[in-house]
């Protein structure tokens, strides 16, 4: 495998991963709040992202996008979590929206979280219950990993893409986290929170509805 092919690989992954999706609404949202919080997401988005990225780079998704009515059992369970995601992120913004107009001063921080533990089991989940990330690399890697190749080059691919995964979120984290962002973003909060549950309904249903039509 060239030079070429690696960095045309870490382009498009990079490109895939800026794509607006679960993962990064939910970076987004926790980052507004607590930057530990936002970090622990992170930890958990990227060892399901790891998860899916060795199992596609040595083959075994093809087991998975090859059976029809596996994959579409994964999208069904994975679209149910999205959906109650999305209606308790939905719910947790118009509830704060709400008591913002009574007079109530918005919750800053952690406050309004719970503990990192559970934001990393969080962002683990968000990130195995949308499986078209597998299709997304399959197609990917198809295009720049050659026929036969050899282990060590599928460990590198692995890695590489593995990397980029934490650097890209961790940088979203970070920077959002910053006080100076944070700050401005304080009101913004229950909207972002409506905003992104209102995204994981309609992705959640999206893929309960394609896991529906492939299971039958």
């Amino acid at each position: 495998m060239t030079w070429t092919a690696l960095l045309s690989l870490l382009g498009v992954h990079i490109i895939g991963m800026a794509s607006p999706g679960p993962d990064v609404f939910l970076i987004l949202r926790l980052a507004t709040k607590s930057r530990k919080h936002a970090i622990a997401a992170v930890a958990g988005i990227s060892t399901g992202a790891t998860i899916w990225m060795t199992l596609t780079v040595f083959g075994f998704a093809a087991v998975i996008t090859a059976n029809p009515l596996l994959m579409g059992v994964i999208q069904l369970v994975g679209g149910c979590y999205l959906i109650y995601m999305g209606i308790s992120m939905a719910k947790a913004g118009i509830n704060t929206l709400r008591e913002l107009r009574a007079g109530a001063a918005p919750a800053l921080g952690s406050e309004a979280l719970r503990s990192p533990k559970a934001t990393f089991r969080q962002g683990f989940f968000t990130n195995m219950s949308n499986p078209k990330i597998v299709l997304f690399l399959t197609a990917v890697l198809s295009q720049f990993i050659p026929a036969g190749a050899s282990v060590g080059t599928l460990v590198l691919c692995t890695l590489v893409l593995i990397v980029s995964q934490i650097a890209f979120f961790l940088f979203i984290a970070i920077v959002v986290s910053t006080d100076a962002v944070v700050k401005r973003m304080v009101l913004a909060g229950p909207w972002i929170d409506t905003v992104a549950g209102a995204i994981f309904l309609v992705l959640g249903a999206l893929l309960v509805a394609s896991g529906a039509e492939a299971a039958l």
